[in-house]
């Protein structure tokens, strides 16, 4: 879409004065020109059924954004960043954004973490040539979206992996029986796109029989009926895909019930206090979560974050700021379309192909946490860079997303996981 258009849009969101005109422009000026910082937000649940997750993932953003303006930012100019709370509700997402875009005039974004905000969000990013990149939306539908008119430069990324990987582990805990090994199964899953996307993708993948596929609503306060809806048909396991907020009503309404069955929990449920605070509930079920490989990044990172690097989603937040902040000096300017024609290019080998883990270049390319003057240096010298962050290798695909290990988990009776198997990367190749 045309710069035309972009400004129109803001001005008209702004308020078509003399006045809101004035201030757009002063703003994309201190965006544009040299040496004035460069405006960039997060959106993130600070508030609302991801709290759990919000604090840890913006501490990463911010700890990002330190040590990009510690060698002195993207083409010698800091960023100034401005972090806002999505209350994981998809129309204060889009207030959040509205503000970012028309009063900050960002050029790019961390965030949304539920996939229920980023889809709203990733249907105006092109539009407005704002670059945003997810850290936990994983939503399959996300691979389709944000794209520009012409579908030759998508501005939606996401550091987090697609639920098309997700769905193909939770369909393998339910089928193999080393783990549940049930013959009919029922999905009970948070009734927006991450919910309902990743059911979908588990049921496809599950061999069994599928007999209850029930959507609950985040809203409510007692889910009797929906748990009555979901044993309906007598399921041997469920398959549940939620949030901690509604999860800790859920599993307690299912235990005073006495429903019975055996349970897979999607990875937003994992959460350490959430899985502790149940483990008289949720002691022996299953968590299908994503597992990345250790980069020497991380090590950093938790160096940096301290007990927050733990936060699930948190390591990604950080790579979705660190790889924006690359993907601009490559790019030669501070714009959302530096960023989405860049950020690729900066997160993998030369010639890899998204899904594998490649060192060829002996390392000396590899730009890692806390090494942005690293990567600035070998920009400079017309060097490719190969970005392995604090979630992992990262490497984009050309849907803008990297592939992930995962991990099948299983609940003790303290409420800690025991990883009981591996997947790599490598399994996942053309299944999506």
């Amino acid at each position: 879409m045309s710069e035309k258009y972009r400004t129109t849009r803001r001005a008209y969101l702004k308020g078509a004065t003399a006045a809101g005109v004035a201030g757009l422009v002063g703003l994309s000026t201190s965006a544009s020109g040299q040496g004035g910082p460069i405006p960039m937000g997060s959106i993130l649940p600070i508030t609302g059924n991801l709290s759990a997750y919000g604090s840890g993932m913006q501490a990463a953003v911010n700890q990002a954004v330190q040590d990009v303006n510690d060698a002195g930012g993207p083409l010698g100019r800091n960023i100034n960043m401005t972090n806002t709370d999505s209350q994981t509700q998809p129309s204060r997402g889009i207030q959040q954004y509205n503000s970012l875009v028309n009063e900050q005039n960002i050029v790019g974004f961390v965030g949304a973490a539920s996939s229920g905000v980023s889809v709203p969000l990733a249907q105006n990013v092109a539009a407005d040539q704002v670059m945003q990149m997810s850290n936990a939306s994983t939503s399959p539908a996300l691979a389709e979206i944000g794209y520009n008119e012409d579908e030759s430069l998508k501005f939606f990324g996401r550091t987090a992996p697609n639920d098309g990987q997700q769905g193909i582990v939770m369909g393998q805990i339910l089928n193999d029986d080393q783990f549940i090994g049930a013959s009919n199964a029922a999905f009970l899953y948070v009734n927006n796109p991450y919910g309902q996307g990743l059911a979908e993708k588990a049921s496809e993948q599950f061999q069994g029989e599928t007999v209850g596929m029930v959507g609950y609503d985040e809203q409510a306060t007692d889910y009797t009926s929906t748990l009555d809806q979901v044993y309906s048909n007598d399921p041997d396991a469920v398959g549940f895909i939620g949030y901690p907020g509604n999860g800790r009503t859920i599993l307690n309404q299912w235990q005073n019930g006495g429903y019975g069955g055996q349970w897979v929990l999607s990875e937003g449920l994992n959460d350490p206090q959430f899985l502790q605070e149940l483990s008289n509930i949720t002691s022996g079920m299953y968590v299908a979560s994503p597992n990345p490989e250790q980069t020497q990044g991380r090590t950093t990172f938790e160096e940096k974050l301290g007990e927050q690097a733990s936060t699930l989603f948190a390591p990604h937040a950080y790579d979705g700021l660190f790889l924006m902040a690359l993907a601009m000096e490559a790019g030669g300017e501070a714009t959302g379309t530096a960023i989405a024609q860049n950020i690729r290019s900066v997160s993998r080998p030369e010639g890899g192909d998204g899904g594998q883990t490649t060192t060829g270049d002996g390392g000396e390319n590899i730009v890692t946490v806390g090494e942005f003057q690293k990567g600035k240096d070998l920009i400079a010298n017309g060097a490719d860079i190969n970005y392995q962050g604090a979630s992992s290798p990262v490497n984009l695909n050309e849907s803008l997303e990297p592939l992930n290990q995962f991990a099948i988990l299983q609940v003790a009776d303290d409420g800690s996981l025991e990883t009981l198997e591996t997947i790599p990367r490598s399994f996942f190749e053309g299944k999506l």
